[in-house]
């Protein structure tokens, strides 16, 4: 028995994925306060791997505080075999269990502890865990599988009116038009203004004068990235950092406006941005000018100005993953492009169809990347670009056009 501090003696992430892929446990219970697709989507591979071999997955989790997302739990509908969703109407109560265990006829592997389904929680976060295993033969265990159990038979008992079991994604819908639920996105932003409202709302009288006209040099990178080479002949400019492939988690958004190609599914990504708000300086999206950014290829990993590279990611959207959405330089208009035609996993339905013809045009399209080759999807109507543009460190545009599409890092 022993404690895993996250994250100086690895991360609970890493430990779950290690034992869903020993083949050697038959059933899988996860109790988590939250739940976010930067959690599920990173389990997802061995989730699926463990149930192709046979393995039994079922869930407990917990929607108080906006702490789970719609989009996360359509995932988790797809990939346990049970799915319950616990919630008190008393304000006084919440779900706030975090225990994931493994076991089959002989064994138990427990983790007691303080981490939530979510990336943080199972990789980034200071936590804290008891992590063990014990042999089902021996009185102790038995004990703690008798206490597992009765947890387990009382969440998923019909007569317990704070649980519900979701027999269907319909389920979800309600909850997600009831308000016990919001998409993933929301819940960003939601976030992101209320850290700033706590900032500004700190107030604090001054006992001293400031001294005007002093200010430090600002420390210059020295670029080693790519050179890149705007349209129209305008003067090069070099990225900060070399444009590397990295699993780091990222948010950007784009203006689709009317989009391009037959079937508008076609979403353009520049080899720089004019920078409208904020800055890029520190990020990877640095370049030697401060009015320009690396444009939106630099977020899906690839060098700018190498136009041989062609790249298939999959995307998740709604729960559903749909692959491959290509990603090719178009020599005709010098510029990049990502084609959103993947399909899902039996071929019925491809990304740009989901919700009939011409569904993209003129909404933002927010991706969060979980992978290098895989990113989550969200999508809002482009009303809400003030609000997105509010919450980014940088906003830019994709040409040197006034009204040229904007894009953000949040």
């Amino acid at each position: 028995m022993s404690i895993l501090n996250q994250p100086f003696d690895g991360q609970l992430g890493d430990i779950i994925i290690s034992k869903l892929e020993e083949d050697c446990y038959t059933k899988f219970t996860i109790f988590s306060a939250f739940a976010k697709n930067s959690g599920v989507l990173r389990l997802k591979p061995a989730m699926e791997h463990f149930s192709q071999q046979g393995g039994y997955i079922e869930a407990f989790i917990g929607i108080d505080l906006y702490g789970t997302s719609y989009e996360a739990l359509l995932n988790l509908f797809n990939l346990c075999d049970a799915l319950y969703i616990i919630h008190s109407e008393n304000p006084a109560t919440t779900f706030h269990s975090k225990i994931y265990t493994l076991s089959d006829d002989t064994k138990t592997w427990f983790s007691i502890g303080s981490n939530n389904f979510t990336s943080g929680g199972l990789w980034t976060n200071f936590e804290s865990a008891n992590c063990f295993e014990v042999n089902n033969a021996d009185s102790t265990a038995q004990e703690y599988n008798n206490s597992l159990n009765r947890l387990i038979a009382h969440y998923s008992s019909n007569a317990y009116e704070c649980s519900k079991k979701i027999t269907s994604e319909n389920d979800l819908i309600e909850l997600l038009e009831a308000d016990y639920i919001r998409s993933e996105v929301r819940i960003q932003m939601l976030s992101i203004n209320r850290r700033r409202n706590i900032r500004n709302g700190i107030t604090q009288t001054p006992l001293f004068g400031t001294q005007a006209g002093v200010q430090a040099p600002r420390i210059q990178r020295v670029p080693t990235g790519a050179i890149i080479h705007p349209p129209r002949n305008a003067q090069p400019v070099q990225a900060t950092e070399e444009i590397v492939e990295t699993n780091a988690s990222e948010r950007i958004w784009f203006e689709t406006r009317a989009m391009t190609g037959g079937s508008r599914n076609i979403l353009d990504l520049s080899k720089l941005g004019s920078i409208s708000g904020g800055s890029a300086a520190g990020s990877r999206y640095e370049t030697d000018n401060s009015e320009f950014m690396l444009g939106g290829i630099a977020f899906f990993d690839i060098d700018p100005e190498d136009g041989t590279i062609s790249k298939d990611i999959t995307i998740n959207y709604n729960g559903i993953d749909y692959t491959p959405c290509t990603i090719k330089f178009a020599p005709d208009n010098g510029s990049w492009r990502i084609q959103l035609r993947g399909q899902n996993s039996d071929g019925t339905i491809k990304l740009h169809k989901v919700h009939g013809d011409d569904w993209m045009r003129f909404k933002i399209m927010i991706f969060e990347k979980i992978r290098t080759d895989y990113y989550s999807l969200s999508v809002l109507e482009e009303d809400q670009i003030e609000n997105l543009k509010s919450q980014s460190y940088v906003v830019a545009r994709n040409g040197s056009g006034r009204n040229s599409k904007l894009f953000g890092l949040l």
